[in-house]
């Protein structure tokens, strides 16, 4: 028998004796069940843009929250989050005008879920009329939590901004730029998809070479697409869930997608390439190609449960979005990917596509792998420094970063409430400094200790002015008597509203805070207001960030552990990461705090950098800079384990995976970056910094640092103490027998000849 016949009846046997693989046995069953499941989910997440919210950026738990709510339903006080500024084409506050604005502020008040409105004509308030007395501010206090508040403002914007002759009515504060961002995100929603989805059908096109095998990557992306606004849909009926979750999690579940599709489909092609029937293929796939997908998948899913330990509901919608998402994609390309390969074939492996350039680069592409591996290795010192070096110069930057909220600094150079807000600060002083409030629910309304506390808070070192229920004071004096109080008063406690001229992010409002929040008196002096906010969500992260982070890296190293049985692997894997990760923050500081980037962009420069972000961009960076590690160390493990030389393993593992590893980047650059198209800065920095920390973390980390240091450890790459290993084998064997219940072994029905 000739060796061809040998190897046609090897075939022959496997396909006798060896069990089809589920996904070809049951491949049309998983493709309808998808197929209705994605169109319910479709169906299902229709509505999901009047859900979301801009909100849930507080913890609620903390004390200027707690004091903001007192302050609304006890007090009839708050900070104002809405502002409007009535013009006139003569004086604001003469006869007509004034009867017009006073017709107004009532119209306000009487509206459902207005705390106060504060206005310049009755009683007459000064710093509340422009220099020419052309234009008049009103101040807005709305109760609710987040979602309540961003709808009220949304019907009192669209119903009193605009002309009301005399006047002509202009909305601005916090509320109208959180209206104005909830709106452009569904836009920008649009936009970043029509430009990410051709883009990396055009990538792939040129990598496969195949319309077909280009099509099963996009549709695994428009399963976990679905599915992600589905999941958002079911979260936002019962938790308020950001509106910029949307946009973040497709871009991340439609790149996962394709990346895990792209690992899948190539080993696949792989595989048949040997001589492998196609169930056989799909099989070994599964076995190779899948573990990696799994593992992978598991362990940026523990990387995103960090943001489920933070108080805020923005990291936390965050965070069970993502995880679904993620979970969504693993099972996509576990479940769906192979029944796709079971009934496409031997027709993903033509390659009808020719182009010319790509096809002589691909058929050279293994070499240029191979000799950059053997040059790192031949000087891996000197590459793990000079690259290590370029890195932390980049993350320097990091140092001088200044944290505040987002604001109407952040939209636009064009946007309505941006240019509401810049004519507002120019001509209204009070709105360039910043205004806390303060409150004593324990000192009696009218008491002499009031008196008191008033006149002190009046002499602490930056207050301008202290107004509220006990009068005004200034420099320890009272300078009016507090307003007519209601039969039988408030009730216990009162409050204090202290201006400054300092910025409410500055370093001198932050310290105010602390200052205020010491006084002595009878009982505690809480603050409300946005520095008091961002003095509690500094402290709020710091308090969890830390933690939260150690466990999910202790959860993450110890999966990788199990996967590769090895003590050095994790480790490395951890701080390569971290060190990717501060490049990341270096270019929040450098292109958008400062403006390197964003103003050619279409904005300016933000000034600082929201703190919920840094959490955002760790947990995901860290989960995608993982993805990578684990496709590459496992090829580099796979073949140790069948040559046992180290130093060949990393030279062929890179030439397996360099280019997967980096087109699959590319792939989730190109729909992350295509966050930069928005006009919002926070989704242009949060796109802009995870795009370029993947794109780092590809090349100069995967590609240069990972195989210097594995050069440099050689075979203690792969040690672990033996009560490790041991305890590796116990769980692995544990699993292995849960995962595969006994089966009786098949007989075969081939008969030799």
């Amino acid at each position: 028998m000739s060796s061809r016949e040998a190897i046609e009846e090897q075939k022959r046997e496997r396909r006798v004796t060896a069990p089809r693989h589920w996904a070809v046995t049951y491949r049309w069953l998983i493709l309808a069940l998808t197929l209705v499941a994605v169109l319910g989910a479709g169906i299902a997440a229709a509505g999901v843009h009047g859900r979301l919210v801009d909100g849930g950026y507080f913890d609620q738990s903390a004390e200027s929250s707690r004091a903001e709510r007192l302050l609304t339903q006890r007090y009839g006080s708050g900070t104002p989050k809405l502002v409007f500024v009535a013009r006139s084409t003569g004086a604001v506050d003469g006869p007509k005008a004034a009867a017009a604005g006073q017709r107004l502020v009532a119209e306000l008040a009487a509206e459902p879920g207005v705390v106060y409105v504060r206005a310049p004509w009755s009683p007459p308030t000064p710093s509340l009329l422009s220099a020419d007395r052309h234009a008049a501010l009103l101040t807005l206090a709305i109760a609710g939590d987040d979602q309540q508040m961003t709808r009220t403002a949304q019907h009192l914007i669209q119903k009193y901004a605009g002309a009301r002759p005399p006047l002509t009515v202009e909305a601005s504060g916090r509320l109208s730029v959180n209206r104005y961002a909830e709106q452009q995100s569904r836009r920008d929603l649009v936009s970043s998809e029509m430009i990410g989805v051709p883009l990396v059908s055009a990538v792939l096109l040129v990598v496969f070479g195949s319309v077909l095998a280009c099509a099963l990557p996009l549709a695994m992306g428009l399963v976990s697409v679905t599915g992600a606004m589905a999941v958002l849909d079911l979260l936002a009926r019962h938790y308020p869930v950001n509106v910029f979750a949307l946009n973040i999690l497709t871009a991340l579940g439609f790149g996962l997608a394709v990346d895990y599709s792209l690992i899948m489909v190539s080993r696949f092609r792989e595989e048949l390439d040997r001589g492998l029937e196609v169930s056989d293929a799909v099989r070994a796939t599964v076995r190779s190609a899948g573990r990696t997908v799994a593992v992978s998948a598991a362990v940026v899913t523990l990387s995103l449960c960090a943001l489920l330990f933070f108080p805020t509901p923005f990291h936390r919608s965050l965070g069970a979005g993502a995880v679904a998402v993620v979970c969504l994609a693993g099972v996509a390309a576990l479940v769906v990917q192979p029944a796709l390969l079971a009934l496409f074939g031997r027709r993903l492996s033509r390659r009808p596509v020719r182009v010319r350039w790509w096809r002589a680069r691909g058929a050279g592409a293994p070499d240029f792998w191979a000799r950059l591996a053997r040059a790192v290795l031949r000087r891996p010192l000197a590459v793990l420094l000079t690259v290590s070096a370029f890195l932390v110069l980049l993350a320097v930057p990091a140092s001088g970063a200044r944290m505040g909220f987002i604001d109407e600094d952040w939209l636009p150079r064009d946007a309505a409430p941006r240019l509401a807000a810049e004519r507002a600060r120019a001509e209204f002083p009070l709105l360039n400094g910043t205004t806390l409030t303060a409150l004593t629910p324990q000192i009696p309304a009218g008491s002499p200790a009031a008196d008191r506390m008033g006149r002190a808070l009046s002499q602490l070192a930056g207050v301008d002015m202290v107004m509220g229920a006990e009068g005004s004071f200034r420099d320890g004096r009272r300078l009016a008597t507090p307003p007519a109080r209601p039969a039988g008063g408030v009730g216990q406690g009162t409050w204090y509203s202290l201006t400054t001229q300092a910025g409410p992010y500055s370093a001198t409002a932050q310290r105010l805070v602390g200052t205020v929040r010491a006084q002595k008196g009878a009982g505690p002096v809480m603050v409300a207001g946005e520095t008091a906010s961002l003095v509690d969500m500094k402290e709020t992260l710091a308090r969890h960030l830390g933690w939260a982070a150690a466990l999910v890296i202790t959860a993450v190293a110890l999966l990788l552990f199990f996967f590769t049985g090895s003590v050095l692997v994790p480790l490395k894997a951890v701080v390569m990461n971290l060190l990717s990760l501060t490049v990341a923050f270096g270019a929040m500081v450098s292109l958008f705090q400062d403006g390197l980037l964003s103003r050619l962009l279409g904005g300016t420069a933000t000034g600082h950098v929201d703190p919920l972000i840094p959490a955002v961009v760790f947990c995901i960076a860290f989960g995608l800079s993982m993805d990578y590690e684990v496709f590459l160390v496992a090829r580099i493990r796979e073949e140790y384990l069948r040559t046992g030389d180290n130093e060949r393993a990393v030279v062929a593992g890179l030439r397996r995976t360099g280019r997967l590893v980096t087109v699959g980047a590319l792939a989730v650059v190109i729909v992350l970056g295509a966050l930069a198209a928005s006009s919002l800065a926070v989704l242009q920095e949060l796109g802009v910094c995870l795009a370029l920390t993947v794109a780092i973390d590809a090349t100069l980390v995967r590609c240069l640092i990972v195989p210097a240091l594995m050069g440099l450890a050689g075979r203690w790459n792969w040690w672990a103490p033996a009560p490790l290993l041991k305890v590796r084998a116990l769980v692995l064997s544990r699993l292995a027998r849960a995962r595969l219940p006994h089966r009786p072994p098949r007989t075969s029905r081939h008969v030799r000849g």
